[in-house]
């Protein structure tokens, strides 16, 4: 019987003899882990990007066209993120005002 594994869907790696020369779980450790990982380091680079973008500052539809979202929808993910930077700076204003008030 030939053995089959999930792999074959990925990659079309298979082999049609009765014995293996590799376990499935070995060829899947090989093809399959790294091929996640790099769908994973791409995304999470996607993300910092985005993020950084927003928290540099930069306008949410020029961010939206650069990350190339069809929606703004999907960019607005990356503006909550960047919320705590917002209250941040609301607060460096109340501290500005604060020092105002004790000149006086």
């Amino acid at each position: 019987m030939v053995q089959y594994s999930a792999l074959r869907c990925v990659s079309d790696i298979w082999q049609n003899n009765e014995k293996p020369l590799i376990s499935n779980g070995l060829r899947f450790i090989v093809t399959c882990l790294p091929t996640a990982a790099l769908w994973v380091l791409f995304h999470v680079a996607r993300h910092t990007f985005g993020t950084m973008m927003m928290t540099v500052g930069a306008d949410l539809y020029t961010t939206c066209k650069l990350m190339g979202h069809a929606d703004v929808r999907t960019t607005q993910i990356y503006a909550k993120i960047v919320d705590s930077k917002k209250i941040e700076a609301v607060d460096m204003v109340d501290k500005m005002f604060e020092q105002e008030e004790a000149k006086d």
